[in-house]
Formats: C-alpha cells, sequence, structure tokens
C-alpha cells in the first residue's frame, strides 16, 4: 500500500513536471517567433498586445532611422507603462531625441536645440522617478552641454535711469484702453 502511494506521487510529480516543461516550451517558441518578427522588421507589436512588443517595436523603428515613427511609439509607452519599463522608455525617448540633435549639430541652432530640450526633459523625468540612474545623469550633463540653460535672474538686466520717461507715453495717438 505504501508503495503504491508512493508511486502514484512520483507519477504526479512526473505529470506536473512534464506539464511545466511543456508550458515553458511553448513560451520559449513563442519568444523566439517574436524575435524573428522584430528581426526581420515585421511590425511585431500587432502580432502581441503588450507592452514589451510595444518597446521592441520602438526600438526597431529607432534602429532603422524611423525618428517620428520611433517618438510617437515611446510617446504611447510612456503614457501607458510604469515601473522599469518606464524607465526604458523615458532614457530611450531622450537618447532618441539627443541622438537626432547631436546630428544637426551647432550650425544647425534652430533645428538641434528643442530636440535638446526635449531630451533633458525626458532625462529629468527619468531622473525624478529614478535618481541613480547614473546613464541618464551622464546623457543629461551631455544634453546641458549641448543646450545650456540660461539662469533668469533680474541683475543682468540694466537699471532704468529714475527720471527716464517711458516710451508708451511719448507715443501720440496711442492709448492702452480699450476702444
Amino acid at each position: 500500500m505504501r508503495m503504491r502511494s508512493l508511486s502514484s506521487l512520483i507519477a504526479a510529480g512526473i505529470a506536473v513536471s512534464i506539464a511545466v516543461a511543456g508550458w515553458e516550451g511553448y513560451r520559449l517558441s513563442s519568444a523566439r517567433d517574436f524575435n524573428r518578427l522584430v528581426d526581420s522588421g515585421v511590425d511585431a507589436a500587432a502580432t502581441q498586445g503588450s507592452p514589451e512588443a510595444e518597446f521592441a517595436r520602438a526600438l526597431s523603428l529607432a534602429a532603422h532611422n524611423d525618428y517620428d515613427g520611433a517618438v510617437r511609439a515611446y510617446k504611447e509607452l510612456s503614457r501607458n507603462t510604469d515601473g522599469a519599463l518606464l524607465q526604458a522608455v523615458l532614457y530611450n525617448l531622450g537618447n532618441l531625441h539627443l541622438r537626432e540633435a547631436l546630428q544637426f549639430g551647432p550650425e544647425s541652432i534652430g533645428k538641434s536645440l528643442p530636440l535638446a530640450e526635449l531630451s533633458k526633459t525626458s532625462y529629468r523625468e527619468l531622473l525624478r522617478l529614478n535618481p541613480q540612474h547614473w546613464d541618464a545623469k551622464y546623457n543629461l550633463e551631455r544634453a546641458l552641454r549641448l543646450a545650456p540653460e540660461r539662469e533668469a535672474s533680474d541683475e543682468e538686466a540694466p537699471p532704468l535711469p529714475q527720471n527716464s520717461e517711458r516710451a508708451v507715453t511719448t507715443m501720440k495717438a496711442f492709448t492702452l484702453g480699450l476702444p
């Protein structure tokens, strides 16, 4: 009797092990299929609705130099995720903006400055979530070197002379009130 219960217990353990191995095999097969889709450039996120699949899609778009598509994908992810995935999204979004700003360089300041500002915003948001993210700190420093911030202070403006007229008061036929 004791031998039967021991053998049935062993058989149940083997059955559970086979079921777990089958499930893990299925997950491995799904991951391989998904990776194959990502490598081929197919919209892999359309086949799986997970945030990780969307993240892989955004990475693929960035790797294929589709700046606008990657930004849209990262922005969508930043609204719908949290935790470590959100940190990765913010870091990659900042990197994407910074890389694009560095392509224009200082001679095209009109194009590179807004991108550098966007990268600084992404890095700062990430550092609010995780102040110990050293890569974001380093890249924020690089973005600050590209587009330094001006400190607004009242001391920079020269003081007005004490008995000077203001331009508005000397203009003729001009009122500040409503008609």
